[in-house]
């Protein structure tokens, strides 16, 4: 129970104290992020990835994470993505990351990632692309290639932050 102080019109009384009382807007962050941090573990679990990446630290500071199998579909999205893109992570799975990007978007950048992935290699750069409403933001993007205990390249890992 809550005891309300007295006010001028009212003697102190007690009010039964309900979860949305205290709710707070980082309440729904720290789930989602918690939530997240499961499903990459999850999948580290199932691929046997081998990597050192702190990926609870870049979902604390609000970077999305994009991972995609070999043929860059997307397999999974950080809950962050939705917030950035405007599509629901479902709406993305199988899809390739290209459909962000549009006619304003650099071809020689495209063609750099491109080159860079074909070659197993990080990429970082920044692109212009596109949210579901049309409109058009920056992003920094860092693609790291994850390799499994056996040292075989199994996924990629995009990290990505809306810039200016």
């Amino acid at each position: 129970m809550f005891t309300t102080p007295p006010s001028k019109n009212s003697a102190e009384r007690n009010a039964p104290l309900f979860c949305w009382d205290i709710a707070h807007p980082s309440l729904q962050k720290r789930i989602q992020t918690t939530e997240d941090i499961k499903c990459v573990q999850q999948l580290a679990a199932q691929f046997q990835w081998d990597w050192t990446l702190d990926t609870k630290s870049l979902l604390v500071r609000n970077y999305t994470l994009v991972i995609t199998n070999l043929s860059k579909e997307i397999i999974w999205t950080s809950q962050h993505f939705e917030k950035l893109t405007g599509y629901a992570c479902a709406e993305v799975i199988g899809r390739k990351p290209t459909f962000l990007q549009g006619e304003e978007t650099s071809k020689k950048s495209l063609q750099s990632v491109r080159e860079k992935l074909s070659a197993n290699a990080q990429v970082e750069t920044k692109l212009l692309n596109y949210r579901k409403n049309g409109e058009t933001y920056w992003c920094e993007i860092r693609i790291l290639p994850i390799h499994n205990t056996d040292g075989f390249l199994t996924h990629f890992i995009a990290i990505e932050k809306e810039v200016e």
